[in-house]
C-alpha cells in the first residue's frame, strides 16, 4: 500500500499501537515472558522501524487536500513555538526526571522539582507536541495532518500514560512528587505548587536558542522547505 494515503495510515497506527504498549499494562506480561533487556531491545528495533516505515509512508504518499494556508502569520507563529520546543528539548536532554526510563531513583532528589521541572515533568514530551503543532500549522495539506498530527497526538497521549505508569510504579513516591509538579506547562507554577527559579535554566534557555538558530538555518538545506517568513 505505498505511495496511498491508506498506506500512510496504516504506517501512522502502527507507530502509534508500538509507543503506546510500552506505557501499558502489557509491558509487564511481555516484560515476564521475554525479559526486560529482551523487551527494551525488542522495543528499540521496532521503534526505529516504525519511524522509518512512517517517514517512506509520507513521501511516499499523495499529498491530499489542502485544509487551510496559514501564510507569514503561520511561520511567525512557528517560530516561536519552535523556540519553545528548542528550549524545553534542551532542557529535558539536560536535566535529571525521574519520568525518563529507568531514572525512577531520581524522584527524591530535589533536582527532580526544580528547573524545567518546576515547569513540566515532560518537557520532551511537549516539545515534540510544539514540533507537531508548528508543522501542523504550516502543512495544511492531508498528508501532513496525519504524520505530523501522528507524532503530537502520541506524545500529547505520552504525558498521561507514562504518569499512569510511574504511579504504578512509584507508588507513594509519585504521588508526593505529581502534586509538586504539574504536567501541563507551568500549570504547578501558576498554582503555587512549584517554585520557577531561572538559577538552573539560564543555559539551558541560551542553548535552546542556539539550537533553534540552527534548526531554522539548516531546515532549507536538509528538507528542501524554507521556514522564513518571506
Amino acid at each position: 500500500m505505498t505511495g496511498t494515503m491508506g498506506g500512510l495510515l496504516l504506517a501512522a497506527g502502527a507507530f502509534l499501537a508500538i509507543h503506546i504498549i510500552p506505557s501499558s499494562v502489557l509491558r509487564i506480561r511481555i516484560v515476564a515472558a521475554i525479559g526486560e533487556k529482551a523487551y527494551l531491545a525488542g522495543f528499540s528495533l521496532l521503534s526505529i522501524a516504525a519511524l522509518v516505515w512512517m517517514v517512506f509512508a509520507f513521501n511516499a504518499a499523495p499529498v491530499g487536500d489542502t485544509l487551510w494556508y496559514a501564510g507569514n502569520a503561520g511561520r511567525h507563529i512557528g517560530m516561536l513555538l519552535m523556540l519553545i520546543a528548542s528550549i524545553l528539548f534542551i532542557s529535558a536532554l539536560t536535566s535529571p526526571n525521574p519520568t525518563a526510563v529507568g531514572a525512577g531513583g531520581l524522584i527524591d532528589k530535589e533536582s527532580a522539582y526544580s528547573g524545567i521541572n518546576a515547569i513540566t515533568r515532560h518537557p520532551m514530551m511537549w516539545s515534540f507536541v510544539l514540533w507537531s503543532i508548528t508543522h501542523i500549522i504550516n502543512n495544511g495539506e492531508t498528508s501532513a495532518l496525519i504524520f505530523f498530527g501522528t507524532f503530537g497526538a502520541l506524545a500529547l497521549a505520552g504525558t498521561f500514560l507514562i504518569d499512569a505508569k510511574k504511579a504504578r510504579q512509584l507508588g507513594d513516591s509519585w504521588a508526593q512528587y505529581s502534586a509538586r509538579t504539574s504536567n501541563i506547562p507551568f500549570a504547578a507554577v501558576l498554582a503555587g505548587r512549584a517554585k520557577l527559579s531561572f538559577r538552573r535554566l539560564w543555559w539551558r534557555i541560551l542553548l535552546g536558542v542556539i539550537f533553534c538558530t540552527l534548526l531554522i538555518f539548516l531546515h532549507e538545506p536538509v528538507f528542501g522547505v524554507s521556514p522564513h517568513p518571506v
